[in-house]
């Protein structure tokens, strides 16, 4: 537990360091801006570095296999559910709807895994946070461009389904999210090492990804009522802290995932909405204040959601 409030509390500060910038010094466009300036340039910086210093292989396929297939599972019922009976515009559902499966799987994840479970859960967790922006935020990015499109095809009814698909291409290909990953995919595939005169900027850049969407939270916060938002926030909170976990707990016990693999699974599941969930509702100008004001609250619900899960997940001997 003190781990847990040891590793919530730095980032906590930043946060209320960006309340207070949001207060006295960036206005709405400040932010817009620096919104902007983080999703085109420190976050592709981040996800490219990732992915192109990535190795994969099939020693942990079953446990991806689990964990992306029930999350994902978890992603659609989320958005299907919230646009069939509450009536959410598909764009909204999208945004909500990756805020029950985007855990937090670096920040707080890689000490709560090594603490909990020692260095063979780490590497079962680094496997994870190596596809776990390519997987989510890929999957919910051409979603949501596909629905774009289609609106913007119904709106121009001379618009012809060849152009609608190579706009939708041109989009997925060019986004500052796939792009990047993809990049770094192929680099990775290629074994090409980063030379010292490109990684060190490079790192620079992607260093400053987290700490400016702290800050960038922070500023949002500033701007809003919480409590406007609080009823939803709780709702998205619990969809993810402890709804996401059960469904992988359900999908690993299933499949029969060694004990390990499926502490380390639900493990991952129990942690609070990781913070690009912000930056791609942001990015979109959907839900945004929902999105903070439920991370915000997630963070909190993790110190009991992954108290529980650490407590009711199998132990594997030592």
């Amino acid at each position: 537990m003190l781990t847990i409030v040891t590793v919530l509390l730095p980032a906590a500060i930043i946060v209320v360091a960006g309340y207070i910038a949001g207060k006295r010094v960036l206005d709405a466009a400040g932010v817009r801006a620096l919104s902007d300036l983080t999703f085109f340039l420190f976050l592709p910086c981040l996800l490219f570095r990732s992915m192109a210093q990535s190795t994969f292989g099939l020693a942990d396929a079953t446990l991806l296999g689990v964990y992306y297939g029930a999350s994902l599972i978890w992603f659609f019922l989320v958005a299907l559910w919230l646009m069939l009976r509450r009536r959410e515009a598909r764009d909204s559902a999208i945004v909500l709807a990756l805020g029950c499966v985007f855990s937090n799987t670096v920040q707080l994840g890689i000490p709560i895994i090594k603490l909990a479970f020692g260095d063979d859960a780490l590497r079962m967790h680094l496997s994870i946070i190596s596809l776990h922006t390519l997987v989510l935020l890929t999957v919910a990015t051409v979603w949501l461009e596909l629905s774009r499109a289609r609106e913007a095809k119904e709106k121009n009814a001379g618009a012809s389904t060849r152009d609608t698909v190579i706009q939708v291409v041109k989009a997925a290909i060019l986004h500052p999210v796939i792009f990047p990953i993809v990049a770094g995919l192929l680099w990775s595939a290629a074994r090409l090492p980063l030379p010292t005169w490109f990684d060190q900027p490079l790192g620079f850049l992607a260093s400053a990804a987290g700490p400016i969407m702290l800050v960038l939270m922070g500023a949002q916060l500033s701007t809003m009522r919480l409590s406007e938002h609080l009823r939803g926030a709780v709702a998205l909170s619990m969809a993810k802290n402890f709804a996401q976990p059960l469904v992988v707990a359900l999908v690993a016990w299933a499949v029969g995932l060694p004990p390990l693999a499926m502490a380390v699974a639900v493990t991952c599941a129990a942690l609070p909405m990781g913070n690009n969930v912000f930056l791609f509702a942001q990015r979109y100008q959907t839900r945004e204040n929902t999105i903070t004001a439920a991370t915000a609250i997630s963070s909190l619900a993790s110190i009991l959601s992954l108290a529980l899960a650490l407590a009711l997940v199998p132990h594997p001997s030592p």
